[in-house]
């Protein structure tokens, strides 16, 4: 794997755009416009990319670990299989940006636009999505333990089968939300709207439902603790 300087990567950039299999990791990247650049299996662990454009970039099987991705432009980015692990992606654009089975333990994704993005059988144990706009979304069959999502706005988004145990979904909107199969025990959902939600077959057991509204939700098949009803 190559190592490349902050000036080696914009000059490649500029010229074929591809920066596959380069190591670039530590470097200073911040700022650069990145976009339609390929970066497939490159190694950009611990680099800044903070406030860059990768509009439509390539990056898949990169390892992205601890990097920061702040303020950046992703939109219509590929980063599925990537290592996002402790990665900052706040405040960031995301949408359309493709997460499948990315591994995103502890990444933050707080108060970014994750609109129609993907993230199915993505790891995002110990994520943070407070106050993400993330509606239209696909996080079907994903890891989301422990995931912070206070004021999350997840119109329309897809979470069926994933698994939500003990994560934070206080004033979340999952309005018209698809969380059939969705394991949310012992999960906090204070003052979440699920209404015309679809839960069909969640396991709710444990988590705590003061102020929720479910509002015309299908609930077919769920499970909650026993003298627990739901208004619908």
């Amino acid at each position: 794997m190559k190592m490349l300087s902050r000036s080696q990567a914009k000059e490649i950039a500029a010229s074929n755009g591809d920066l596959s299999d380069c190591d670039l990791s530590g470097t200073n990247l911040s700022e650069l416009d990145l976009s339609a650049v390929q970066l497939i299996r490159s190694n950009l662990s611990r680099a800044d990319i903070s406030k860059a454009v990768l509009i439509r970039s390539d990056l898949s099987g990169s390892d992205v670990i601890s990097a920061n991705l702040g303020v950046s432009n992703l939109t219509g980015a590929v980063l599925n299989r990537c290592n996002l692990a402790m990665t900052d992606l706040s405040f960031s654009t995301l949408i359309g940006a493709n997460f499948e089975e990315a591994i995103l333990t502890g990444a933050n994704l707080s108060l970014s636009n994750l609109s129609c993005s993907v993230f199915r059988n993505a790891d995002l144990t110990e994520a943070n999505l407070r106050q993400a706009e993330a509606s239209s979304a696909d996080f079907s069959g994903s890891q989301m333990i422990k995931v912070n999502a206070y004021g999350a706005t997840m119109v329309g988004s897809n979470l069926s089968g994933t698994n939500m145990d003990k994560s934070i979904l206080t004033k979340a909107d999952l309005t018209a939300a698809d969380l059939s199969g969705a394991n949310l025990k012992n999960t906090e959902l204070i003052n979440a709207n699920f209404t015309a939600a679809d839960l069909t077959g969640a396991d709710l057991r444990g988590a705590k439902l003061a102020g929720s509204n479910f509002t015309r939700a299908k609930i077919d098949g769920i499970v909650l603790d026993e003298n627990i009803k739901l208004s619908i």
